[in-house]
């Protein structure tokens, strides 16, 4: 091969480079694609991919990264076409978006040690992925928008595909083994809630049905809850029993009535570990909760088998979705 032919080559993969990545400037965002949601889902999941990779100023592979890089690597990979390379050319082309309104895969801009100089990309549930190049953590990593610093940082939001039109709620879907004061195996439960987030907080509704093998009755709760932080959930609201509630004693078998009216039942709910299974992002969540059982008259007072009766615990894996 000649000289001449092998520099008309480079040269034509360095023109047809420059025209990747100048090529989106001339569109104008958001880019509009088919199944808009399926899309978000896989620039989350591509992004993720990248997490763990250290954070190298003008890196774009996975022996380094940074943040804008990571932007334009997963755009790249994903949609298969090249957008802006800097955080301030990305802001410049993007439809603005606020906090509000983000969806996964939108882009989160930051005033780090300038305007403009931290972007990320958004994940759902106040949740972002980017390459942080100082912190108690570097490299790609995940970062909440209600932590301190990165809250009081936001410039805003940008948008580089088309919507896909969720409704902004959160629902989780869970359930796992009940345990309780008197025995281990209490019984059974899943749980179903439904919340809005809120710059930090969730406040939303949610229903909690479960069989007290304990007890012997199936429980159906309605609850409002109230989550802070996405870890700890309050809840408290009616529920409906069925069957007798009794609980075996040291001294037999003691009889309770089912508690209803507005404050039936009541606790709370923790999830101090979230982790990734499959496609789908998971936590275990412990529960402690309280239902309003009230012993028959002529019983005999036993405050111990009472607060057993009432109290229980229980350890769910559950799983989020945005919808």
């Amino acid at each position: 091969m000649s000289i001449r032919s092998s520099f008309g080559k480079a040269t034509g993969l360095f023109v047809l480079g420059l025209v990747a990545l100048v090529l989106p400037l001339s569109a104008e965002a958001p880019l509009v694609v088919a199944r808009a949601r399926d899309l978000r889902t896989r620039l989350v999941m591509d992004a993720e991919n990248y997490l763990g990779v250290p954070y190298v100023y003008g890196g774009l592979s996975t022996k380094g990264i940074d943040c804008s890089g990571l932007v334009y690597r997963v755009f790249r990979d994903v949609l298969g076409l090249g957008v802006p390379r800097t955080t301030k050319t990305l802001y410049d082309f993007s439809e603005k978006v606020n906090r509000e309104n983000l969806e996964p895969g939108d882009l989160v801009f930051f005033n780090t040690t300038g305007p403009l100089a931290h972007v990320g990309i958004y994940a759902g549930n106040d949740v972002f992925i980017h390459a942080a190049s100082e912190g108690p953590r570097t490299g790609v990593i995940k970062s909440s928008l209600d932590d301190a610093y990165w809250s009081e940082a936001f410039a805003g939001g940008g948008r580089l595909v088309s919507p896909a039109g969720y409704l902004g709620l959160l629902l989780g879907l869970g359930g796992g083994p009940l345990l309780g004061a008197d025995t281990l195996g209490r019984g059974f439960g899943v749980a179903a809630n439904l919340s809005l987030p809120l710059r930090g907080v969730e406040p939303g509704i949610q229903i909690a049905p479960s069989w007290d093998v304990s007890l012997g009755v199936f429980r159906l709760p309605l609850q409002f809850s109230f989550g802070i932080d996405r870890h700890l959930r309050f809840f408290a609201g009616p529920a409906w029993t069925l069957g007798e509630p009794r609980l075996r004693v040291s001294t037999g078998t003691r009889i309770y009535e089912a508690g209803g009216g507005i404050l039936g039942s009541a606790g709370l709910a923790w999830a101090p570990f979230e982790f990734k299974m499959g496609q789908g992002d998971w936590r275990l969540v412990g529960t402690l909760d309280w239902n309003r059982y009230v012993a028959v008259a002529g019983q005999g007072a036993d405050t111990q088998s009472d607060l057993a009766a009432s109290l229980r615990f229980g350890l769910y894996l559950e799983s989020r979705i945005l919808i």
